[in-house]
This record gives structure tokens, sequence and C-alpha cells, in this order.
């Protein structure tokens, strides 16, 4: 047991001073808040949790800052994705595992607590028929830095809308869903400590509806439940040409969506739709920085902090590693769109670092089914600690941190 005390820390209910804590076996055992330092105690200024990060395509940091050059007049996210196949052609076994543990120790460095990691590049290149080797090179990765991961093998069958086939491009993403099933039980017995799996779907055009329930019907209760929705507004005109529904609507329709389920990027709602994922307490995964390199939209955070919405943040595309990065695109996109300041923040906490960490890391320790909800008896003791020059209150220290370069940090693990 180890025991820390904490002159000022971030605790899921605000700013708290004077808090000593005793850490055992990683975890958090015992919290004091307003207490008095003992002997034995490592003495820390300003601290915060470290962040979960609900959304990774690891392979895909292998191209970050690669595709920065128009190719079309009309460059977008569609054209993107050509170039981010044909890296995922390319990516091979001993290339993934290096992309992998580089880029989960970048995050472990930047201050993450976890990764939720999306995975759909499934075929071995050389090996058509091995769909389970990909899944382990990432379980290695993580375990080898240290960082907790929460699997998540994706369910990837159709190329768009209507059960369109697969291209011949994305055919290393193809799983049946027996394949699928088969693959989430070999890699339930050999899961290591700190490693998690959940249930995944690529989005409402690459599964159909009966391939979601077949799925749900065999794994576990449990489990957490991810999909990329309403990313792309042709996405979403695609869906209502076929359903009649947006693809929230049509999700909601379908399925009994709950707190375990995790909504990737859910950039374009209506009012309907952010009502009902408020109400059933799904996580919205916003990825700021992904979401602005690709062109994708605004997520509509006013109402959706209006209905109480839940969210967490995740770095997709590992355009840069760093959840004070994602927190400020997050704001900012808020105030160009609205041209005003200050929005992601409420009554109760007015200051926007602080309200969108305590946020970010809440719904994130939610969807991520891992203990990384903060300083918190039971939870993982990461912190971030923060120095600044200036003497000044801890929440403007946190503020400077995600707003300016005023403020240095160290992610550390108790």
């Amino acid at each position: 047991m180890n025991s820390y005390f904490f002159k000022s820390a971030l605790l899921p209910s605000g700013w708290q001073d004077n808090v000593r804590v005793e850490v055992t076996q990683g975890n958090y055992s015992h919290i004091e808040v307003g207490a008095n330092s003992q002997p034995q105690d490592q003495i820390m200024s300003v601290v915060i949790p470290q962040m979960p990060n609900i959304h990774s395509h690891v392979f895909q940091r292998a191209m970050a800052g690669l595709s920065e050059y128009r190719a079309n007049v009309n460059d977008d996210f569609w054209s993107w994705r050509d170039l981010m196949y044909r890296l995922a052609s390319e990516m091979e076994e001993a290339s993934l595992y290096e992309t992998a543990k580089r880029c989960y120790q970048e995050m472990k460095q930047a201050g993450y607590s976890s990764v939720c990691e999306f995975h759909y590049l499934h075929r071995n290149k050389n090996n058509h028929n091995d769909y389970l080797t990909h899944s382990k090179v990432i379980l290695k990765a993580a375990a080898e830095v240290g960082l907790n991961i929460t699997l998540l093998p994706v369910l990837y069958a159709f190329a768009g809308v209507g059960k369109q086939p697969l291209l011949a491009k994305q055919k290393r993403f193809e799983l049946s869903v027996s394949e699928y099933l088969n693959l989430l039980n070999q890699l339930h017995a050999s899961l290591q400590s700190g490693q998690k799996l959940g249930i995944c779907f690529h989005s409402l055009r690459a599964v159909s509806a009966k391939q979601i329930r077949e799925v749900l019907e065999n794994t576990p209760e449990d489990w957490p439940i991810h999909i990329h929705i309403a990313e792309q507004q042709a996405e979403v005109e695609a869906l209502i040409q076929h359903t009649g529904l947006r693809p929230v609507e049509y999700l909601y329709s379908q399925f009994e969506v709950n707190q375990r389920w995790c909504l990737v990027h859910a950039t374009h709602l209506n009012d309907q739709e952010i009502q009902m994922i408020s109400n059933s307490n799904a996580v919205a995964g916003i990825c700021p920085l992904t979401e602005a390199n690709l062109g994708d939209g605004i997520f509509p955070m006013p109402a959706f902090i209006q209905q109480q919405g839940r969210f967490g943040i995740g770095s997709d595309s590992h355009i840069e590693i760093n959840p004070a990065a994602e927190l400020k695109m997050l704001e900012y996109s808020q105030r160009l769109f609205l041209q005003q300041r200050n929005v992601c923040c409420d009554a109760k906490l007015p200051h926007v670092g602080s309200w969108l960490w305590i946020q970010a890391v809440a719904g994130g320790s939610q969807i991520a089914a891992q203990p990384v909800g903060g300083i918190t008896i039971g939870q993982q003791a990461g912190i971030i600690t923060l120095q600044a020059d200036l003497d000044q209150p801890p929440e403007s220290m946190l503020d400077a941190y995600v707003f300016s370069d005023r403020v240095s940090a160290e992610a550390l693990d108790l």
C-alpha cells in the first residue's frame, strides 16, 4: 500500500483540497477529503485523473499527417477513406504490432488511462483464413506497455446500406456472424489482467439488423456495445432512403439501446435523436480532432448538454494523441459554430476545462467497462500532475492546460 497527499485534486464531484489517498495493487483503497498529510505520504500539488480513450483505430496512426494534400477537387471523408484502405491493404502482422505498441505507449505518456480498440483489420494479409492473429497482436502490444484495453472486434459484412457486397479493398475486414462469435470466444479465453472484450458493429451501413440481433443474443449481457453512427451526411441520407428513418432513429426502433451502448461520432442528429440518446443513458463517443480532420461536422453539444447527455472522447485515427487537445477542439468547434465562448460548461461548474474533463472521464469509464472512473475508491490510480509558473487556482490551471501551452503535465500510475 502506498499513500499520497494531493493539495488539490479533481474528483467526480469537482475540485477538492487536501485529498489524501491510499493505493493498493494499483487501485484507490482509501480517499479522504480535507485531510492532513502523513509523514509517509508522497505530496503532489494539482492532480487530475487520467482520461479513458473510448475510440481507437490503432493501425491508422501509421498514416497520421500523411493525407494532408488535395487528391480530389472535392476531398472529403470518402476520398480519405480510399487512402486508408491502401494502408490497410499493406499492413502486416509485424507492422501492426510495431504501430500499436508505439501508439499505445504514446497514449500512456499523454495521460490516457485505457483504450477501446475498434478493431476491424481482421484477416491476415498472407493467410485470409486467419482472422485471430491481429487481435492477439493488439492485445500483446497493449499488455507490453501496461495500457488497459477493451478490445472491440468489429463485425463488418457489407459495403453500404442495403447489404451491398464488400469491395475488394474491404475484404480484410470481413467476418460472418459465426466467425465473429468464434473470434470472441477464442479471445475471451486468452485475456490478461486489464483486458476486456466488447461487442462492436462497424455501422448500420456495414451490418444488418438481423446480424446485430444474432450477435446480441449470443454474447454476454454486460459487455459494452460500440457502433459508428451518423458520422456522415451521406450515411444519414442513404439510411433514410432505405428505411425511412435517420440512423439513430432506426437503431432505437430495432434495439433496446441503454447504458451499454457507445454511439461513436453521432455527429448529425436532430432534436429527437439527441433526446433518445440522453434518455437511454447511452454514451456519445466524440472524436473531435479526427472529426475535424475528416470534415465530418460539428457535434450538437449545447442541445446535448441541455438534455444531460453522456459523452466520452476518443483519439480515433490518432492525428494527435492528446486528451486535452481533443477537449479543446470540442469546445472550439462550438465557439466557431455559435460565435460564442465558454459553451461546454454549466452553472454548477462554469470552468470549461473542469466540466469537460469530469464529463469525459465519467462517460468514458462507463463505456470502457474498465475501472477508470477517476479518483474514486476501487478505480485505477492513474493521475496527471499539472505544473505552472504562475500561482493560480486549480480550476484555472486545468483551463490553462486545455486551452493554452502555459501548463506542463506528467502522467503517472500510482
